[in-house]
This record gives structure tokens, C-alpha cells and sequence, in this order.
């Protein structure tokens, strides 16, 4: 694959799962143990033997999802009826259903820290991703990756460990690290790619942590841009922006109900983003202008169409979702491997072409524009 193509994709890592040993001792994190790898569950939480320096402890421990799957909707929905409310719910339940399936993960990526970032946030960011990994884990499973993170003033940090590491690949053609600090003022950036062959995520994490905002997203989002690119999915820019959106809320917003502030608030954010000739045309709620830009959208995105990507592919993915379920949505993105035209890969997945699917996705989407 291009690396300049998935240079604007966020790519997380792992390492393979250990087996599940028990043990006499009672685990606590911090605590010591004798033999690395070895695992303790202890009041539903899970935790390993690492080695921290020169000793074997147990670790902070990774608990049974808390996640709940809501009681179902009572709200009829389909292709010809997208209700407002029932499709999000619906949405919702189908991925969290999927997730409750698996075994919590104990896979840990290669974390790699910029002088200036906190151990506290990069704890944070690993609720969301961990998540991402479990859910994805039957259909994409990596030997190894790496999460670089830094924060405001690891500059000069980051261009050398770019040249360490090989992280060239993944910036804009022509652009430095330090265009990318001056450019995102408040840290909010994250881009991956390969790094001298090992998968390799950065991302910029800022000072504080808030739960409310899309920060919390960026993790589970970026490791399915991770799924995608193992099947091909980057070619089409709605559907690898806005997938990853949507699993990026679902599985970062914790706790999260479907119809909450949390999720419209985020949509409204990258609305507000787009640029006005785009919003204009959705805005004319014209059948002929909104296929149009769903046809544009359907390449390789610019700086101009990123942020619309984000916005109308996550409600695009969420009808999908409600509608069909979540093992269709896997394959429609494994279809994509040997078929990048969007309407033969739908029509092959779902039974109808873009054109239909754009015609009843459209009175969905203009539901949700924000007002003026």
C-alpha cells in the first residue's frame, strides 16, 4: 500500500495474548510474583506478571468490560424508516453486544513517551483502545506495534526519534513534526503509518483529559483505521473516516448511551469543521447535490473534505450498523480487498448500489444538521 496514503491514518499496536494461568498468591497491583506472564483474576479483575525493571510485579490489572448492552428498542427501524432515535440505539446494541462476546484483552502495545507526557494520560487513552483491540481481535490481530505519544514542548524529541524510528512515512508530503505542533496548537493531532516496518501510532495527547470532548475518541479510532488497512478500506474516504468515528465514540465515550450529548456533540464538532461550500450543499438537502459529495468523498480525501468524511460516513456506518448488523459490517469491509468501487462493494455486501444507498441515507443525514 502507499505509505503517503495511510500517512493520515492512525495505526495502534499489540502483542499476542498470554495464556491464562492461575495462581496461589492473591494478586494486587504492584505486588510481587514470581514468573512473567502468569495471570490472576481477583475480584472480576484480571491481572498479569510484568517485569519492571529488575522485578517481577503484577500489573494495574484489566477488569471485565462494564459496557452494557441497553434494553432494545422499541422503535421500529428500516431502510425506508431511520428513526432518529432508533437507529443509534440499535447501533449501539449490536456493537456492544459484539464486544460483551469477548474475553477482556490483555495485550499491551509498545508505549514509547515523549519527556513531557504524563503516565496518568497515557493510562487514560488505554480504557478506549483496549476495547478497540477486543473488538477487533477475530479480524485483526498484529504480532507487534507501538504507540508513540507526546505533549507540548517534545518537538525536538520527536524529530529525533522520527529519524530513530523511521516515522517519516507518516507525515504529509514536504511537512516536519514541528509544522504538525504549530499547526494543532492545543495537541490535538495523531497520524500513523509504518515505522520501519513495525505499525507504529503518535499521537499528541495534551495535559488534561476530557471525557466529554473528542479527545476520548481518538484511541479506539485510530486502531480501526488499523482494522481497515489490513483489508483495504482506506481507498474509501467515508468509510474509513466515518467508521472510524463512529467506533471511536461508541467505544471511547464511557459511559455512553446512544442518544446522549455525547454523541451529537461530538457529530455537531465536526460539522461545525467542514468547510462552508460543503455544508451549503448539504444544507439544500438536494438529492442530486448530496450524491455528488458522497461521490467526492468516496476517493482519497483533501484537507477540505476530511472533516465532512468524519461527520456523514459515521452516520452512514451507524444506519449499516443498525440495520445489518456488526459480522456485515466486517464484510463489507473485507470485500473491499479485491474491489474498490464503492457501489459494487456494496452491492455485493448489502444487495443495493450507492445510488439507493445514498437515497435513503440522505433524509437521515439532513435530519441531523445542526441548526444555523
Amino acid at each position: 500500500m502507499n505509505k503517503k496514503l495511510i500517512a493520515f491514518l492512525s495505526i495502534l499496536s499489540l502483542f499476542l495474548t498470554l495464556p491464562l494461568t492461575s495462581t496461589n498468591a492473591a494478586a494486587k497491583a504492584g505486588g510481587a510474583c514470581n514468573k512473567a506472564g502468569i495471570t490472576s483474576v481477583v475480584s472480576s479483575k484480571t491481572y498479569t506478571c510484568i517485569k519492571s525493571g529488575k522485578k517481577l510485579v503484577w500489573d494495574k490489572g484489566v477488569g471485565k468490560s462494564t459496557a452494557t448492552v441497553p434494553e432494545p428498542a422499541d422503535i421500529p427501524i428500516s431502510i425506508d424508516n431511520l428513526d432518529l432515535k432508533g437507529v443509534p440505539q440499535k447501533a449501539y446494541e449490536n456493537v456492544i453486544k459484539e464486544l460483551n462476546s469477548r474475553q477482556p484483552t490483555t495485550y499491551e502495545p509498545t508505549i514509547i513517551a515523549g519527556p513531557n507526557v504524563k503516565q496518568s494520560r497515557v493510562d487514560q487513552e488505554m480504557l478506549g483502545i483496549k476495547k478497540a483491540i477486543s473488538l477487533w481481535s477475530p479480524y485483526f490481530l498484529p504480532d507487534k506495534f507501538q504507540i508513540v505519544y507526546v505533549n507540548l514542548g517534545d518537538e525536538n524529541w520527536l524529530e529525533q526519534k522520527s529519524t530513530e524510528l523511521g516515522l517519516v512515512s507518516m507525515l504529509p508530503p514536504g511537512e516536519t513534526w514541528r509544522e504538525q505542533f504549530i499547526r494543532h496548537k492545543d495537541c490535538p493531532f495523531a497520524m500513523a503509518g509504518s515505522a520501519n516496518g513495525v505499525p507504529t501510532f503518535i499521537q499528541c495527547l495534551g495535559y488534561t483529559f476530557n471525557k466529554s470532548a473528542g479527545q476520548v475518541q481518538t484511541g479506539p479510532h485510530e486502531y480501526t483505521h488499523l482494522f481497515q488497512q489490513k483489508y483495504n478500506g482506506v481507498n474509501i474516504s467515508w468509510y474509513a473516516e466515518g467508521s472510524a468515528s463512529f467506533f471511536g465514540w461508541t467505544l471511547g465515550f464511557d459511559p455512553y448511551e446512544p442518544t446522549s450529548s455525547a454523541r451529537s456533540n461530538h457529530l455537531r464538532d465536526l460539522w461545525w469543521q467542514s468547510p462552508e461550500r460543503v455544508k451549503s450543499d448539504f444544507r439544500s438537502k438536494d438529492l442530486t447535490r448530496f450524491k455528488s459529495i458522497m461521490g467526492e468523498i468516496s476517493g482519497r480525501n483533501t484537507r477540505e473534505t476530511a472533516n465532512i468524511s468524519y461527520w456523514v460516513g459515521a452516520l452512514a456506518t451507524e444506519m449499516l450498523l443498525a440495520l445489518y448488523g456488526f459480522d456485515k459490517f466486517v464484510e463489507w469491509t473485507k470485500n473491499m480487498q479485491n474491489e474498490k468501487d464503492i457501489s459494487k462493494v456494496l452491492n455485493q455486501t448489502y444487495g443495493f448500489n450507492a445510488d439507493y444507498f445514498y437515497e435513503k441515507l440522505a433524509p437521515y443525514v439532513w435530519a441531523q444538521i445542526p441548526p444555523q
